[in-house]
Formats: C-alpha cells, sequence, structure tokens
C-alpha cells in the first residue's frame, strides 16, 4: 500500500499477474489518474475515483498524472486473489468520483462507500472476491464490522483516532496504520477527539502459498514462470506509444 504524491510519468508500462493493482485517487488532488493498459482501455478519473485493475493471467498498464505538470495524490494497493482466480481473464473496472455513495449523519461524520458496503449503501464497484474501501471523515465515533476470518487495516490520512474492540484500545496517529485480524466477536468503534480522515480495507484471510517475483504473485514458481513465459511472449497484449499532456 502506498500513500503516493507523484509528477510526470514516475512509471513506465509493467506487467502485473495474480493480484488486483488498485488506484484511488484521493479527493485533495490537482490532478486527475490517466490508466492505460493492454486491453485497450485509456481512461481519466478524476480526484475521489479509482480503477482497479484485475490483473488475473496477466496484463500490461501504465497509470500516470493525466495532466502531467499537476501532482496526482492516491493509494495504490494490491489484493491477492485466491487460487481460483488467479488465471482468470483480466479486466478493468473504474469508478467515477460521482458514482461513489456516501453515507452521512448530523454530527458531520461522513463514509464514502468505495467498494463494498456500510451501513445501507453499497459500491456500484464488484471485484472478483469481497473487499471493502471506505474513506472516513470522522467527527465522533462510528462502529466498524470485522468479520471472523478477515483482516483490515487502518490507515489514518490526518488527525488520530482510538480504536476500541475485544478488550483493546489503541490510538493511531496521523500516517500510520494498524493491521486488524477478525474475532467474530463484535464490531470495532472507533473515536477521535479531532476532525480526523482515515482508510478502511478489509478482505477474507486467503489461507494458500503466496510466490511473489517483481510484478507477479502466485501460488507457486511454477506458476510465476509461467506469467514471466506469458509477458516476454506477447500473450499479456502491449501498450501502444500514448500521446502525452
Amino acid at each position: 500500500m502506498d500513500d503516493f504524491r507523484v509528477r510526470g510519468q514516475p512509471f513506465g508500462p509493467h506487467p502485473h499477474a495474480g493480484f488486483a493493482a488498485v488506484t484511488y485517487v484521493f479527493e485533495d488532488s490537482a490532478a486527475s489518474l490517466r490508466s492505460r493498459d493492454s486491453l485497450g482501455h485509456d481512461l481519466v478519473v478524476g480526484p475521489g475515483g479509482m480503477v482497479w485493475s484485475h490483473a488475473g493471467s496477466g496484463m500490461l498498464h501504465e497509470e500516470l498524472p493525466a495532466d502531467l505538470r499537476q501532482e496526482l495524490h492516491g493509494l495504490q494497493f494490491f489484493v491477492n486473489l485466491s487460487a481460483k482466480h488467479k488465471l482468470s481473464e483480466p479486466r478493468v473496472l473504474q469508478l467515477l468520483p460521482d458514482q461513489v455513495p456516501e453515507w452521512r449523519r448530523e454530527t458531520g461524520d461522513r463514509v464514502r462507500v468505495v467498494v463494498g458496503s456500510y451501513a445501507d449503501r453499497s459500491s456500484p464497484l464488484i471485484p472478483a472476491e469481497p473487499f471493502n474501501l471506505l474513506d472516513v471523515q470522522l467527527r465522533h465515533a462510528l462502529p466498524f464490522e470485522v468479520r471472523a476470518g478477515h483482516h483490515m487495516v487502518i490507515y489514518v490520512l490526518s488527525g488520530s483516532v482510538v480504536i476500541r474492540g475485544d478488550g483493546h484500545r489503541q490510538t493511531v496517529a496521523e500516517n500510520q496504520g494498524i493491521g486488524i485480524t477478525g474475532s467474530g466477536l463484535g464490531a470495532l468503534i472507533v473515536s477521535t477527539l479531532e476532525p480526523s480522515r482515515f482508510l478502511v480495507l478489509s478482505g477474507a484471510e486467503i489461507r494458500e502459498p503466496v510466490v511473489s517475483r517483481g510484478s507477479f504473485i502466485m501460488n507457486d514458481p511454477q506458476q510465476i514462470d509461467a506469467a514471466i513465459a506469458r509477458y516476454h511472449s506477447g500473450a499479456m497484449g502491449r501498450l501502444a506509444p500514448a500521446s502525452m499532456s
């Protein structure tokens, strides 16, 4: 997971296989995200939007600011795929800013439901395997469920929060994160004494072997070798030269 700020062309076209590469553009980003891939997409997503690249058996992509002169601020993270989806057909999902459902209450608390669900709100972006990404502006306190067999990461963007649950209490400050394993004993309560903003990322535990090499994440070395061979043979496709602004 990378909370990044970039200008220009930080990375050239590169391959992925065996997982999903996800980029969420923060609402304070000056630039929109441009995402090109070997499936033929050339997408532009503004602040508050997302591109979910389900690499599966393999694809190439390139992501950069839509305007190279402006700063792009976002979060990129990788979501592992279970064995049944490792070699699935690659696909790309996008979510525009005005498509993100929001849950609000009069106290000023707000939850942007980018992926998954919260309370009575659900995102229209549905990945291959269940996942939650919530962008939370907190003024008081809110509950967040961590189901048994699931893992959660809470990453604080600004302010600080106090997390209580299962007999534990933990303070998490700005630019810090915490990993939590669900016990099935109930919801966490996240509270704050100052206006704070944080992300909640959660998904089901995958109890399978993990072998990674470069930008490939598979279950065994043979799958890695096969992905590299697909890349070099051109089976993951090609990216045409792009016009730049």
